[in-house]
């Protein structure tokens, strides 16, 4: 998100514990750590070339005789592949910074706090647009009413694609999931041996796919990654997305992070600077694994 400077706040004494935003936790983990990630990931070039084959079908067999000729029954494609993520960040620290807030403003906190608050988020939410970007979205206006036979309609795609559904999660703004249970369709058990207390609404599998909830902000349709992440004029509010980890592959090809003890360059300063290089893609003949309902 945006980011402004702001005077360093210095105190006499507090706690050393950080007490930022909530952390985003990365929502996709399944897709950046799935197989396909670390499968195809490019070499040296920037453009990478995911190769797929096809075949033909088999046939009667004759027992009599050996005709015709012997043909090459399979071909080969290339998909080329271009990753478009290459970030950089960095800070100084001062080391007079570090002692007067009491040992706060250090290196380790910074860096957590750009990584909970920052490069976290910005790769879910460039993979949730590149979702978006894979497919046409369905635009159906979703309800409780409805909530359901639309996910019915999703769930015989993706069997007709052919995609194992005990592989597929669904990712659904909070808006949608208090839809999702909201549907008088949906059936719960609920244990009342521990007394209400015990009570839980959550859907966390429905007709064998995992459900879950994300935040709506990293659910958009573009974002402008200027600088961090925010999104687009005009961006479309993706409602859900249902996705099977094999039909996309999401690599980081490239992540470092360096740190300079101060130097007469620095000017007595702690340099800190982080770079990682990444992508997402779809593999084209698994392009059924991938739903997506927006907003029209």
């Amino acid at each position: 998100m945006a980011f402004v400077q702001t005077n360093v706040n210095y105190a006499a004494e507090y706690s050393r514990a950080l007490a930022n935003a909530y952390p985003y936790l990365s929502y996709f983990g399944p897709i950046w750590e799935a197989n396909n990630s670390n499968l195809f990931k490019p070499g040296m070039g920037k453009t990478m070339y995911i190769p797929s084959f096809t075949v033909a079908g088999a046939r009667a067999v004759n027992r009599d005789q050996i005709t015709g000729t012997f043909n090459r029954n399979w071909n080969n494609e290339l998909q080329a592949v271009t990753l478009d993520m290459d970030r950089e960040w960095d800070t100084l620290i001062d080391p007079m910074d570090i002692v007067e807030t009491n040992d706060v403003a250090t290196i380790a906190n910074v860096t957590r706090t750009f990584n909970e608050q920052q490069k976290v988020p910005e790769m879910d939410a460039y993979l949730a647009a590149k979702l978006y970007s894979f497919v046409t979205p369905d635009t159906t206006a979703l309800t409780a009413a409805n909530i359901l036979t639309t996910w019915d309609g999703y769930l015989e795609a993706l069997t007709n694609a052919r995609v194992n559904r005990d592989r597929v999660t669904a990712y659904l703004t909070p808006a949608t999931y208090k839809l999702l249970k909201e549907a008088s369709g949906v059936t719960r058990f609920i244990d009342t041996a521990e007394g209400f207390r015990g009570v839980d609404r959550n859907v966390a599998r429905l007709d064998g796919v995992n459900i879950r909830e994300v935040p709506a902000d990293i659910m958009k349709s573009s974002f402008v990654f200027t600088e961090g992440w925010v999104p687009a004029t005009g961006a479309k509010q993706i409602n859900m997305i249902l996705v099977d980890p094999e039909a996309v592959a999401a690599p980081v090809k490239y992540e470092t992070a360096m740190m300079s003890a101060p130097t007469a360059q620095s000017k007595g300063k702690y340099l800190y600077y982080e770079r990682y290089y990444y992508g997402a893609f779809k593999l084209n003949n698994r392009a059924g694994g991938i739903i997506v309902n927006a907003a029209s």
